[in-house]
């Protein structure tokens, strides 16, 4: 008998598009730090990929305010300097990517029509405070709808890492099987859970691995519960 859910949050609850918040985010940086946005950018994505490439999972290697930070110091900008300026970027980044949250209007009534039944939280690779932001925009307070939070600030690494089901587990107090993983990736996310015991559900255009159940949409999932 399922007695809990967990949500991944990033294309499982909400989609976000971040085009015009990373333009935002590098054309502040370029007004404070006289250096083409272009530059910024480019300099930072050299970062991003070789963060990927080389497997980094670590929390703190993969947050914006480091692989930020990181760029302006290559760019000769004093450290210091450097983590101030990155800071307010990333606000600047976060207040234009939450104006631009895409989620389903009847998100609010699903997750709470599911709460009357099952035990429900969330566990996403984003950190914290971002993700409280997001969820709050949506949900207006994320505590009214879910029990707990799961992010990379607790399991000090990103997905894919079972650390996400173990401490959701614990938090619920409940078997692997007595719990779901409703997420939008099989590699990073629901191959883990499955291993672990956990039923899975993919949400997504197109199919991928094995999950126990796929669907297009989140709303469809009262179809299967």
């Amino acid at each position: 008998m399922i007695k809990g859910i967990i949500f991944d949050a990033d294309h499982t609850l909400y989609f976000p598009h971040n085009q015009g918040a990373y333009r935002e985010k590098f054309e502040y940086l370029s007004r404070e730090t006289g250096i083409d946005a272009d530059k910024i950018r480019n300099e930072w994505s050299s970062i991003i990929k070789d963060l990927l490439e080389r497997g980094v999972r670590d929390c703190r290697k993969r947050s914006r305010d480091y692989s930020t930070t990181k760029a302006l110091v290559s760019l000769g900008i004093e450290e210091r300097k450097a983590s101030k300026f990155a800071g307010e970027a990333i606000d600047v980044f976060l207040k234009r990517l939450i104006k631009d949250l895409d989620y389903d209007i009847r998100l609010k009534n699903i997750i709470k029509n599911l709460g009357e039944r099952y035990k429900l939280c969330v566990a996403s690779d984003e950190f914290r405070r971002i993700l409280e932001m997001k969820l709050n925009h949506i949900f207006g307070s994320w505590k009214d709808y879910f029990e707990f939070l799961v992010t990379a600030d607790d399991t000090k690494e990103l997905k894919p890492s079972r650390k996400f089901c173990d401490l959701s587990l614990d938090k619920f107090n409940l078997e692997a099987c007595e719990v779901v993983f409703v997420g939008d990736s099989w590699k990073r996310e629901l191959s883990v859970a499955k291993k672990m015991g956990l039923k899975t559900v993919l949400v997504g255009k197109k199919k991928e691995g094995e999950p126990d159940y796929w669907l297009k949409f989140l709303v469809e999932i009262n179809d299967i519960l």
